[in-house]
């Protein structure tokens, strides 16, 4: 019997998700919306829970929803004894959800994307094989080239984007867990490939605050081109991502519709991937990845899609046998199954490697 792979949402990244998965097994998207695409036959109108045989049959769900109301969801597929892949960055704690997880033999993969994602997993081999005492992490999605008014294209959630600008970012300073204001903290860089760019400090580490436990200092910053962010703070310091309703509508409404509108430009992209491990050794991984012309997929489609896709192949082919709630981290601490999953994502082009 052919395997049923359900993913929810089908926006920029679960559009990517669902065809790469559409090649090898039979798959069925639910989304709000109507959508219409000759490239998938089986997109559904409604909510999951709308559709409780589909549920049932699903071997894996992938939820590629907005961050917002995704912990419920996702709970209420963990009290079936679902396999979920979340490529969210949620708000909420995904840790808590491990009893129920553990009760009823479910397993969610939380932050499997891009970052948090593959920034985790790779972070994890790294903690496992050398005890580093510092791990930093860089990231970035980046248009290939500056583009007005704010040097930057929308290659993913807008709500999402937004929220990583406005969360007081948690780092590890000399073993404990600090707060600092991301745009506060504007910093310069030279990036080879590229040139000079700039970075700020973001909520990414996630659970690695968590599993990481004794490294001395940690924390992941985005990359952006210079002045972008000073545009950022502007906005924000003016009230323009305030939820507070003027006139009947809050500015973070409008912004959110006008990044949408403004920011949504067909231009290709490229990510960034840094992470660095000191300590007894130094270890080091950089990759650039770039849009996909043959494929028309954006790189962040590719860098954040392409780990779920991984992983639902290794459950589907009993591969991963856990339950509970396992970030990826928990997968870099297994060397041979850290070398499938990169080895899985070179293969459809992601060629990260450890200098």
């Amino acid at each position: 019997m052919e395997q049923v792979i359900l993913i929810l949402g089908y926006g920029m990244i679960g559009s990517i998700i669902a065809k790469e998965l559409s090649e090898k097994y039979d798959v069925v998207v639910i989304d709000k919306r109507k959508i219409e695409d000759p490239a998938l036959k089986k997109i559904l109108i409604g909510d999951v829970f709308d559709f409780p045989d589909l549920i049932d049959k699903a071997e894996v769900i992938i939820s590629a929803l907005p961050a917002k109301g995704t912990y419920e969801i996702i709970s209420k597929l963990l009290s079936k004894g679902k396999k979920v892949i979340d490529i969210s960055s949620m708000p909420e704690d995904p840790m808590n959800l491990n009893e129920i997880a553990t009760k009823e033999k479910g397993l969610l993969i939380p932050q499997a994307g891009y970052s948090p994602g593959l920034t985790n997993l790779i972070s994890g081999y790294f903690y496992k094989k050398y005890r580093p005492k510092t791990i930093e992490i860089r990231d970035g999605g980046l248009p290939i080239r500056k583009v007005p008014p704010l040097d930057y294209t929308i290659t993913w959630s807008v709500s999402s984007l937004i929220n990583m600008y406005l969360r007081p970012a948690r780092i590890v300073k000399n073993k404990k867990i600090v707060t600092v204001d991301p745009l506060e903290n504007i910093e310069q860089r030279n990036v080879p490939e590229i040139g000079d760019l700039e970075t700020i400090y973001i909520d990414s580490l996630k659970t690695l605050l968590h599993t990481l436990k004794d490294v001395d200092n940690m924390f992941v910053q985005a990359y952006r081109y210079p002045g972008h962010l000073q545009k950022i703070k502007f906005l924000r310091d003016m009230g323009y991502f305030s939820e507070t309703a003027i006139n009947g509508c809050s500015p973070r409404s409008i912004s959110e519709e006008l990044f949408q509108s403004k920011l949504k430009m067909n231009i290709e992209d490229l990510s960034i991937l840094e992470v660095r491990a000191f300590g007894n050794i130094e270890k080091e991984i950089r990759y650039i990845d770039y849009f996909d012309k043959t494929k028309n997929i954006t790189s962040m489609a590719r860098m954040t899609g392409f780990p779920p896709v991984v992983l639902t192949e290794l459950l589907v082919e009993n591969k991963i046998d856990r339950v509970g709630v396992a970030p990826l981290e928990y997968f870099g601490f297994d060397e041979s199954t850290f070398n499938e999953i990169m080895k899985r994502l070179r293969n459809r082009g992601l060629n990260i490697r450890i200098a």
